[in-house]
C-alpha cells in the first residue's frame, strides 16, 4: 500500500517559508547550524566548485556558505516544496553562481557524479526512510556528502503530531492525522547502509556541538510562535521532549568515481 504523505505537512505551510526567507536575506541571524556547516565544509569548497545543497528551503543555508567561503563556488539548491524554491530564487536573485529547482530526494533529477559537493541538513530526520535518499546523495556526488542529522546509539522512529485546537488529532485508528518525522537513527545503521554502495571510500561521524545556546533560545521568537522550536537543555538542543543528538556524517568518495 502507497504511504499517504500525511507526514509532509509543511508544503501547506507558508510560515516556516518565511523564516527562512528572511533568513536568507539576512532579515533574520543565519541559523547556527548553517554556520556550522558552512565551517565543515569550507576547506573543501574551492573556485568554481560545484555544490549541491539537497533540501535547501529558502535558500538560507548559501548565505553561510558564501560569507565563509567567497563568491566564486557555485551553487545548486534542490528542494521537493515549491514555494521554498520560489523564495530561495527571490531571495539570491543577485547571486549568479547560484541555482534552484524542484527536486525530490527519493529520486534526484540530476546525473551521476553531477556534483563535486553535496550537502543535506536537517531533512533525513524528516523522511519516513534514509536509505534511498542517502544513495540518492552519494549517487550525484562525485568528491565528497555531507550530511546533518539526529544520531546515536539507538533508533528511535518518532512521529511529531502537528497540534490542532480542537484536539482532533488522531484518527479512530490510533494514527496522527498530520505529523512531522523527527527520527533518530543509530549511528551502526547509518554506516551500515553507506558502506554497502561501492562509490565510498570511508566515512567519519562528528557531533556537532558548535553552536551558541543564547542564540538557539532567542531564536524562538524568530519561528513567529512555532510550537516546534528548539531550545537548549545540558549542551542539547531540545525540540519538545526530544533531546537532539545533532551529528553531521562526512563520506568521502573514491577517486576513480571522479571524471
Amino acid at each position: 500500500m502507497k504511504q499517504k504523505k500525511n507526514w509532509q505537512i509543511w508544503n501547506k505551510s507558508k510560515r516556516y517559508g518565511t523564516v527562512l526567507y528572511k533568513r536568507a536575506t539576512g532579515k533574520l541571524p543565519e541559523m547556527e547550524s548553517s554556520k556550522a556547516m558552512a565551517q565543515i565544509i569550507s576547506k573543501y569548497v574551492k573556485k568554481d566548485t560545484l555544490l549541491g545543497d539537497i533540501g535547501c528551503g529558502a535558500g538560507h543555508y548559501l548565505r553561510s556558505f558564501r560569507k565563509k567561503s567567497g563568491s566564486d563556488f557555485r551553487y545548486y539548491g534542490v528542494d521537493a516544496t515549491k514555494n521554498y524554491v520560489c523564495l530561495a530564487k527571490k531571495a539570491n536573485q543577485h547571486d549568479a553562481k547560484s541555482s534552484f529547482r524542484i527536486g525530490n530526494i527519493f529520486g534526484l533529477p540530476f546525473v551521476d557524479s553531477f556534483f563535486d559537493i553535496t550537502v543535506c541538513c536537517n531533512l533525513l530526520l524528516h523522511l519516513p526512510e534514509i536509505q534511498k535518499p542517502i544513495n540518492e546523495l552519494i549517487r550525484v556526488s562525485r568528491k565528497r556528502v555531507f550530511i546533518r542529522l539526529l544520531a546515536g546509539v539507538r533508533s528511535f522512529i518518532i512521529q511529531d503530531v502537528f497540534p490542532q485546537k480542537d484536539g482532533d488529532e488522531i484518527d479512530n485508528y490510533g494514527n496522527p492525522k498530520k505529523y512531522y518525522f523527527y527520527n533518530i537513527y543509530n549511528c551502526e545503521y547509518i554506516k551500515k547502509i553507506i558502506l554497502k554502495n561501492n562509490k565510498v571510500k570511508k566515512i567519519r561521524f562528528m557531533r556537532e556541538t558548535n553552536f551558541n545556546p543564547r542564540r538557539i533560545n532567542s531564536s524562538r521568537k524568530d519561528h513567529l510562535g512555532a510550537y516546534n522550536a528548539s531550545t537548549t537543555l545540558a549542551g542539547y538542543q531540545v525540540n519538545g521532549y526530544i533531546l537532539q543528538p545533532w551529528m553531521v556524517v562526512e563520506v568521502e568518495l573514491k577517486k576513480e568515481t571522479m571524471k
